[in-house]
């Protein structure tokens, strides 16, 4: 091992480390990790994906690709749940830096300046908000789509990535759809040298129109019933008008730079620029069509837009080093030239005020998210004192709580695929925790069967209600009562 490869490899443990020290200032998640839990304890117990969830809206059909959760069930085999989500995703996105660093050092070929990106990579705000404690998938799809990435760039130079690339794409397949934004990106790529007036790779065009076909056609298989169901909506995965509308609402675009940082965000958008308008290269013009990709598919809202920043974030990464490395060029040229590790030390300072501070303020943000102790008391004492068929009301993010801690039915979740009242449910929800009338709350819990209101801290910000209006004593018993509130229905509309 080498200087350099001990100095990545050191990189790798200080990324680690950063994001674990954060992972572990709390045993529990955010409550999207739960989902995860849920199925890697599924698979533990029963060997198959939990395809068919009678809990998830009293019952329903599922659609998701089962690797991701494979894998961590694997060693959930000899280790214990909660330490191997802690820490698997975790290493998983450690582990981009090691990608970064191989693609980086085969766009410049330039050891030092790879090794300087492979540290940036490690600290993108957006990954630290989003995969820090939520067991996310992309935790393990980020650094399998970069890696596609690297073996695009070397299918030309080397036959054996062709066999690489497949079997990831193959790989990738199994964790997750968004692997169809590798082949979207490709397509561009493709579009985008013809312009430019760039030979095209007869491999190249093989191998990215087999993919693309491949990738079409296995999910129109795994989501036929959901194409079925919902036509073109199911891009949006059924997602309610009104959500939808909410998720691209609460972020501005200072905030979207925050998240993507200053650094990559300049530097490479000089390199898209001098790109299309002077330079040419077809290793770039890979990465300008990723960028392309996802800015077209934000602007649609096509794509969810922590997602799109975090993918945004790993192209802006990766073309960083070629920004750099001719900066460095350009300075070695001045009468400055004997200051360049003031240069360097300047563009450091900057990264650590607006990437590696944000990192640390969205790993705060992202503890803060997470389930809180007296939220899992109340929901285990759920799970002791109903009943089996009981269905529980929560807000939506909470309904995958209502399952995977209570092991109860829920009234809905944040999962709206094949579910063709999303919308109804969404305002039915809504209106039993905010409706001062007794009569309308009674009847929208008789329609759902509900048996019991979970009403927590969540709740409360989400609708802006601090109390129930329409309980009472006669229709309705507060069976626990802590910063979370259960009450349990008591009454049915007549003639029902």
């Amino acid at each position: 091992m080498n200087k350099n490869h001990i100095i990545l490899f050191l990189i790798f443990l200080l990324t680690l480390s950063a994001r674990l020290y954060f992972s572990f200032q709390t045993p529990y998640f955010n409550i999207e990790g739960y989902e995860t839990i849920r199925h890697v304890e599924y698979i533990g117990q029963n060997g198959v994906p939990l395809f068919n969830d009678m809990l998830s809206y009293g019952g329903r059909t599922l659609f998701f690709p089962p690797l991701y959760y494979y894998v961590l069930a694997l060693f959930n085999l000899f280790l214990p749940v909660q330490f191997v989500l802690k820490v698997l995703p975790n290493v998983f996105m450690a582990s981009l830096a090691f990608v970064i660093y191989i693609i980086s050092n085969h766009i410049t070929k330039n050891k030092k300046v790879a090794l300087f990106t492979a540290f940036l990579s490690g600290f993108i705000p957006a990954f630290f908000h989003d995969t820090i404690n939520d067991v996310s998938v992309y935790a393990l799809v980020v650094p399998l789509t970069a890696l596609l990435i690297f073996c695009f760039m070397k299918i030309e130079e080397d036959k054996k990535y062709v066999s690489f690339f497949i079997v990831l794409i193959l790989v990738l397949r199994l964790i997750h759809p968004s692997v169809i934004v590798l082949s979207g990106a490709l397509l561009v790529f493709l579009v985008l040298i013809k312009l430019i007036g760039l030979k095209q790779s007869k491999i190249e065009l093989e191998l990215i129109l087999f993919s693309t076909f491949l990738i079409l056609w296995s999910l129109f298989i795994t989501f036929r019933r959901a194409f079925l169901a919902h036509g073109y909506y199911v891009i949006w995965q059924n997602i309610p008008a009104e959500l939808l509308n909410r998720f691209f609402s609460e972020i501005t675009i200072l905030e979207a730079i925050y998240k993507v940082g200053i650094i990559p965000l300049i530097f490479g958008l000089f390199i898209i620029y001098k790109y299309i308008f002077i330079e040419k290269n077809r290793d770039i013009y890979l990465l300008i069509s990723f960028a392309f990709l996802i800015g077209i598919l934000l602007m649609l809202r096509l794509i969810e837009l922590n997602v799109g920043l975090m993918f945004l974030s790993v192209i802006f990464v990766l073309l960083f080093p070629q920004a750099f490395k001719m900066l460095l060029g350009h300075w070695g040229k001045t009468h400055f030239h004997k200051y360049r590790y003031v240069l360097i030390g300047g563009i450091s300072i900057v990264f650590v005020l607006t990437s590696i501070i944000p990192s640390v303020t969205y790993a705060n943000e992202s503890l803060e998210e997470a389930v809180k102790p007296e939220e899992v008391r109340a929901l285990r004492w759920l799970e002791d004192n109903s009943g089996e068929d009981d269905t529980i009301l929560s807000t939506l993010e909470e309904g995958v709580l209502v399952t995977a801690i209570a092991h109860r039915k829920n009234m809905g979740d944040s999962n709206f695929l094949l579910i063709e009242d999303a919308d109804i449910r969404l305002k039915d929800i809504m209106t039993i925790y905010t409706t001062p009338l007794q009569t309308e709350a009674i009847r929208l819990l008789d329609k759902y069967d509900v048996k019991y209101i979970y009403f927590s801290e969540r709740a409360k910000e989400e609708f802006g209600v601090y109390k129930l209006s329409y309980v009472d004593d006669k229709c309705f018993e507060k069976v626990y009562e802590d910063s979370v509130e259960i009450y349990k229905s008591l009454c049915v509309l007549q003639g029902r």
